[in-house]
């Protein structure tokens, strides 16, 4: 059974912000925040999208829909299974319950969650925790925005789940890789197996399992071993110099 719900200590929040998570925080004391939930709205993230284009951030809105992808994604699955997967304390929160800052006033533009309770979902089965952390993370709020961002840019959805897959391959494959100890290294084998291989998307925008598909073998390069994505996310379009992504298709 997993402990009682229970609080962060002032280092682990620390490692969290830094992953774009700012947990324990009074919305109050940090100016405006938005809801994540309008964001899953069609019309409010098309206007939030635009407003990324029309500042110079991007040059349309195509572009846009995919960057904000990576962003969101990174902001989502990274920190709350880093929690999850590193000290085995889950945050299990939908849309409703987070809100977001962001700062389009520099370049790059910033962006980050909060969650103003920074106390732990309520005691059960790690397995039973597990399904449920996923189902919010991916069913309930990853998979409303790639469809919402599907419908108002006509992007591919298989170019914005790989946008997403590849921060849960890095998680899994090297960040939490760092000082594991051997309770820990289980603990990272037992959940990236269960996201890739057990988890179930309930998404029209891909299928059954949203990142199996990308987790090809990786190549050998001058770098060392790269895993190159299957698809483009269009960051040359949005770079000054044009320059790809080191894992891009058009660099092999």
């Amino acid at each position: 059974m997993l402990a009682k719900p229970q609080t962060f200590s002032n280092e682990e929040k620390a490692i969290l912000e830094k992953l774009r998570l700012h947990v324990g925080v009074d919305p109050s004391a940090t100016g405006q925040l938005g809801e994540v939930k309008d964001l899953l709205d069609a019309d409010h993230l098309k206007r939030f999208l635009q407003k990324l284009v029309d500042e110079g951030h991007f040059p349309s809105l195509i572009v846009a829909g995919s960057q904000f992808v990576k962003r969101y994604a990174f902001m989502l699955l990274v920190p709350f299974l880093y929690s999850f997967t590193k000290w085995n304390k889950p945050i299990v929160a939908g849309p409703e319950m987070l809100k977001y800052n962001v700062d389009t006033s520099t370049t790059p533009w910033m962006m980050n969650f909060v969650l103003p309770n920074d106390t732990m979902s309520k005691s059960a089965t790690r397995s039973e925790m597990r399904a449920k952390l996923a189902d919010e993370l991916i069913n309930k709020n990853l998979a409303p925005l790639i469809e919402t961002i599907v419908g108002s840019t006509k992007l591919s959805p298989t170019i914005l789940w790989e946008n997403a897959a590849i921060y849960l391959f890095w998680l899994y494959e090297t960040e939490l890789q760092k000082d594991a100890g051997e309770e820990q290294l289980a603990r990272i084998q037992e959940d990236f197996h269960y996201l890739l291989k057990e988890f179930q998307c309930t998404s029209f925008t891909c299928g059954v399992n949203p990142f199996i598909q990308y987790h090809t073998e990786k190549e050998e390069t001058a770098n060392g071993k790269q895993r190159f994505r299957r698809t483009c996310c269009l960051f040359d379009q949005a770079s000054d110099d044009g320059r790809c992504c080191k894992t891009c298709p058009k660099m092999k």
